[in-house]
């Protein structure tokens, strides 16, 4: 004969089935060292920004943090580990717009950036610049535009590899000024730059920052910057807006995303301390010598501006016909 199991044993044990579940979701976070994922190289200007917001970080949180990079398939492989992590705050990315909105649309990639990824906060923007060699025979913007209108398709310019965002940047212009240039795809812009001065290519795009040392050596020419204000590292250098240009402006935004469904709390933590850094003089100074203009993105803007940028480089892929290889 079953012996009946009186109403408060029953309740009894169901607290203690819970017990373990109520003190996990009261442990306060962080309760371990925190993971930023770089899907770059160490190295890399997002990993160079990423190693200084980790340790401001860590003393925000009382806890340390970890770079982790992870770099591979496009940006694609670190950006999926933190999609598929458990989404507690403990592993988060930073990434810029040209992995949360150029690759996805121009390859597959395995996890949905609006659906599987939750942004945080954004803290700086970097405009493109048009470069050629400081002996071409182009010294403008338009004497440039101008031979790819006389010669559709033989003006040449390298990128560091199809889809990513300096291939865009110049598409963009192509598109915005209807001309088409002819593409040469690297493993990485450097050896753009190698057949740029050799004279073998035409011109390239990369960041104010990263052609700095080439142009003061007298090796480059700076043509036209793409943000919506001249760069403070090239003031004598016009904007594509004021050559008429506007819808040729681009620019990529860096921040830092977790996985979706990271609780909220955890997430207004995160945010708080990521605004507070990037709100402090020494970090805007930071900033302003690798050659980012500190603009700060709360995470419902941050969010915004990746959606947008998706629509934006969608119509860039399906007007250019541009496809992965």
């Amino acid at each position: 004969m079953r012996t009946p199991v009186s109403p408060a044993l029953k309740l009894v044990a169901i607290l203690c089935l819970l017990a373990p579940a109520a003190a996990q979701a009261a442990e306060p976070f962080p309760n371990r060292p925190v993971r930023l994922v770089v899907p770059l190289f160490t190295g890399a200007a997002t990993d160079i920004v990423a190693r200084r917001l980790g340790e401001s970080l860590a003393q925000g949180l009382g806890q340390s943090v970890v770079v982790d990079n992870r770099p591979g398939a496009s940006t694609t492989l670190g950006a999926n580990l933190v999609a598929k992590s458990t989404p507690d705050g403990h592993t988060l990315l930073v990434a810029t717009t040209s992995t949360l909105a150029v690759v996805p649309n121009v390859m597959k990639t395995p996890y949905d950036t609006v659906k599987d990824l939750q942004p945080i906060a954004a803290f700086c923007v970097a405009p493109f610049v048009f470069l050629t060699s400081a002996e071409s025979k182009f010294r403008t913007l338009d004497d440039l535009l101008g031979a790819a209108r006389a010669n559709p398709g033989k003006v040449s310019y390298g990128s560091s590899g199809t889809g990513t965002i300096t291939h865009m940047a110049v598409e963009l212009l192509g598109l915005a000024s209807k001309v088409n240039f002819a593409h040469v795809p690297y493993k990485g812009v450097t050896g753009a730059y190698v057949d740029v001065i050799a004279g073998r290519l035409d011109f390239l795009t990369d960041a104010p920052a990263s052609s700095q040392g080439q142009i003061k050596a007298g090796r480059m020419r700076a043509l036209a910057v793409t943000g919506p204000k001249r760069s403070s590292l090239m003031p004598g250098v016009p904007t594509v807006a004021e050559l008429g240009l506007r819808e040729a402006e681009s620019d990529f935004v860096t921040g830092v995303v977790a996985p979706a469904g990271t609780p909220r709390p955890v997430v207004a933590r995160l945010q708080g301390e990521i605004l507070r850094i990037a709100r402090s003089q020494e970090f805007r100074d930071f900033l302003a010598a690798q050659g980012y203009d500190s603009q700060i993105f709360d995470g419902a803007e941050f969010s915004n501006r990746v959606r947008n940028e998706l629509a934006v480089w969608a119509r860039v892929v399906r007007e250019r016909g541009i496809k992965a290889e």
